[in-house]
């Protein structure tokens, strides 16, 4: 289907029904009792949407985060799983095609040939399992088909960069077995000069291809074979300098006169050659068999999913981030992630007991899956570079005097090193965690439907959990420890957790406009252990729970034109898990409690001029640590309370604070502009403006005033131009309109505590063309 549609004058439109799977059958949208919103892949192409960090903002409360596609995370409602977080399980699920992905860093495997994004908001863990405390983002793509169809879309985008993608869906064997195939491939400039190295090497290439075929070998009978694979790679990091101490510009502009802390400004003082890599594959098979009535079942249907996915995430990054050559961390060998899963579900519907009410809708289901997370890195740290970093290092570590202090430490470096052999060379600590889990659950919902206007749905999983893991550190030189603190250990352990998750909910159709529901329900996210970490602080962690309780109301008003769905909620969460950083390791603690609360609405509306469609969202969000008398402390702020023990590392009371990553406001507005050219009307253009707003938040978890994000209003544009027959279009887009300053990532320099490094958003316009032709049937 071409992106453009446009109508006739005097046309009556009525907005659309929306099937959505967010309760793992195809149902309206306005039927499903929680919080849930669509976006239609038309409009993700209109758009120009590449990732999902933009194809999210125009739902409420939702934010995702990718200083690059290797290292990304989503949050709903404020909550989500930090970037950087290897090890720690996400707390907002990834599903692909009914596929659930253990991690988010496969999230833009599903954004490409879109059919639709479903976000589904709040705890998930009866119909989708652990680790969905927040909420799902469920992608569906597009679909094999028995006519050839299909499109090419070539792009030239702002910073030099190229887009290709192209899809065709063909018969193999009529109404029997169809295929579809589809490929993007995007190459660009980060935009970036690297001062230090005289360079602008920093650039990422991205591609990706999917399989996809349908059988159907007899009536009733369905099976689905997936298969995707995706490669992307980046010279640099995208990190610049985002505030760098009086001391640190004395030690950084020795080596590189030019360094600086402008993070907006296009340039870095970085002396390594840093580079960042995901290679993603996922394979599965889905099969499906109506079995029709059985015994008390009636419209049964069976199926079974087998499915298996692995992501390596190789990268070195320059961990001093600046112009000498002191400290550096590489994988050794790729971080993997790999998933083996079973599921096997049966959907049906049945009569009432008593005659109390109409009829019952049933999802009963086995699920069995096993992962593996291997994360084993070098720290290396060089000790001529670390003598030169010495006074921002002794600053970094709280003395009085940098100066004498950082005299000092390179005096005992360079002593340190005449009793080294091969003292010019680098020392490595290696870092490691690995974590083996099998998980098995059985779960169950019944919608039982007790009129025609009222439903009830009540759903538990009952899980059990076991994961085996091992982390620690080990240098064979007293370099990491004289330098970073590191300590030569090693830890091992096993966990065994049990998941109950139930749910109620209630649905009330007022009329055939309004439909009232509410819900109650509980998440539940795994624990682990922390890593790779270079000394044994906060080596385990224990498993989180999230209690969701919502009000919400769905209408569609005035004949159907005017769609308009609003939820209220509260969320709890009990041992929430937190990743901190100390300075030199980022581990993950559970801190007690949390909780958000808050509203979200969006709406879809068909005003009377035919030419013109609305849509937009509002969401407001609330969040805030419970009782956490000991949180992580700034660099500012380096006292030790004597109440979070006598070797506690310096705190504050974080009790009652916001959350970081948690914009307390979010909206968005996208008016639409569709008309035929007068006089032949045999073309139509498009114009469409969004107005996306995001409050301000923090970007760390101790809430550093350095980390802080002011709100943004962006303007997107684009103009669009398209024949009746929908056979091609020309789409122009322009982003960023107002030029906003936003900062996805905020880091501390690691060991130089009051120097910082960003990656941001490009602050200019961003402009795009795309090309696209369209073949088979449009309509």
């Amino acid at each position: 289907m071409s992106p453009i549609a446009w109508s006739q004058e005097g046309s009556f439109r009525v907005l659309e029904e929306v099937i959505v799977t967010a309760q793992k059958r195809a149902q309206n949208l306005q039927d499903i009792p929680m919080s849930v919103s669509a976006i239609a892949g038309d409009m993700a192409t209109e758009a120009a949407i590449v990732d999902t960090s933009d194809l999210v903002q125009y739902t409420p409360n939702v934010k995702f985060t990718a200083s690059n596609p290797a290292f990304s995370s989503t949050s709903i409602r404020g909550f989500g799983t930090p970037p950087l977080a290897f090890n720690l399980e996400p707390s907002v699920g990834l599903v692909i095609d009914g596929i659930s992905y253990g991690r988010s860093t496969f999230t833009n495997d599903g954004v490409f040939d879109l059919e639709r994004l479903e976000v589904l908001r709040g705890p998930q863990g009866t119909l989708f399992g652990k680790n969905t405390v927040a909420g799902v983002l469920n992608f569906t793509t597009a679909a094999p088909t028995f006519d050839v169809t299909g499109y090419v879309n070539v792009a030239k985008e702002s910073l030099d960069g190229q887009r290709y993608e192209a899809a065709v869906g063909f018969p193999i064997v009529a109404d029997v077995l169809a295929g579809r195939i589809s490929w993007r491939k995007r190459e660009k400039s980060m935009g970036i000069y690297n001062t230090t190295r005289n360079n602008e090497e920093e650039e990422f290439e991205d591609e990706s291809v999917r399989v996809k075929l349908d059988w159907f070998p007899f009536d009733g009978g369905e099976i689905n074979l997936i298969g995707f694979k995706a490669e992307f790679e980046s010279v640099g990091n995208g990190m610049q300098h985002s505030h760098i101490t009086p001391t640190g510009f004395q030690v950084y502009r020795e080596a590189d006169p030019q360094t600086d802390d402008d993070e907006f400004d296009d340039t870095r003082a970085a002396n390594a050659a840093t580079f960042t890599s995901r290679f993603s594959d996922a394979v599965a098979l889905k099969m499906s068999l109506d079995t029709g009535d059985n015994w008390v079942f009636r419209n049964a249907r069976l199926t079974a999913i087998a499915s298996w996915a692995q992501i390596d995430t190789p990268f070195l990054l320059d961990a001093d981030f600046g112009p000498v050559n002191a400290f550096s961390l590489e994988t050794d060998g790729p971080d993997r992630y790999k998933q083996e899963q079973l599921e096997l579900r049966y959907t049906a519907d049945t009569g009432v007991p008593f005659e109390w009410g109409k009829s019952i809708d049933w999802v009963i289901g086995l699920f069995g899956g096993k992962s593996q997370i291997t994360a084993t890195q070098f720290s290396r740290q060089n000790l001529a570079g670390l003598a030169k970093l010495a006074p921002l290092i002794a600053e970094g570590r709280g003395a009085p005097n940098a100066g004498a202090a950082g005299a000092a430490l390179a005096a005992s470096l360079n002593t340190l090193a005449s009793t080294l052999p091969n003292s010019d060379q680098d020392f490595f600590a290696r870092n490691y965690v690995q974590m083996f889990t099998e998980t098995y659950a059985l779960f169950a919902q019944a919608d039982w439907h007790l009129s025609s206007s009222l439903t009830t749905s009540l759903g538990i999983r009952l899980g059990k959990e076991t994961k085996d893991g091992a982390n620690g550190s080990y240098a064979s030189t007293p370099v990491p420890a004289l330098v970073a603190g590191q300590e030569n250990f090693g830890n091992e352990g096993s966990k065994r957790e049990y998941e109950v998750s139930p749910k109620l909910a209630l649905s009330w159709a007022l009329n055939d406009e309004i439909t009232v529901f509410g819900n109650i329900a509980k998440g539940f996210k795994s624990g682990g252990f922390s890593g790779p970490l270079i000394k044994p602080i906060n080596v385990e962690y224990d498993a989180e729970e999230a209690l969701s309780t919502e009000l919400g109301i769905k209408s569609r008003l005035f004949d159907q034109t005017l769609e308009l769905n609003a939820t209220v909620y509260k969320v709890e969460f009990d041992n929430f898990q937190l990743n901190l950083f100390d300075g030199t390791q980022i581990s993950t603690a559970n801190t007690g409690e949390a909780s958000s609360f808050g509203i979200e609405i969006d709406f879809q509306w068909l005003p009377p001029l035919p030419w013109l469609t609305v849509q937009g969202s509002v969401g407001f969000n609330k969040t805030r640590y419970g009782d956490f008398p000991c949180g992580p402390t700034t660099w500012d702020d380096r006292d030790a309370l004597p109440e979070c023990g006598e070797d506690a590392p310096p705190s504050q009371d974080l009790t009652g604070e916001r959350l970081a990553f948690a914009p307390a406001k979010s909206a968005s507005l996208t008016p639409t502009i569709r008309l035929p050219i007068w006089p032949a009307k045999e073309l139509g253009v498009m114009l469409a403006i969004d107005l996306i707003y995001q409050g301000d938040h923090y970007l760390d978890s101790d809430l550093d005033e350095k980390t802080y994000q002011d709100a943004v209003t962006k303007v997107n544009a684009r103009l669009a131009l398209a024949p009746a027959s929908k056979r091609w279009a020309i789409i122009f887009n322009a982003k960023n309109l107002t030029e906003e300053q936003e900062r996805l990532l905020v880091l501390d320099a690691q060991q130089q505590g009051g120097n910082y490094v960003a990656v941001t958003q490009p602050d200019e316009v961003q402009y795009s063309i795309d090309f696209r032709y369209n073949f088979g049937p449009t309509d």
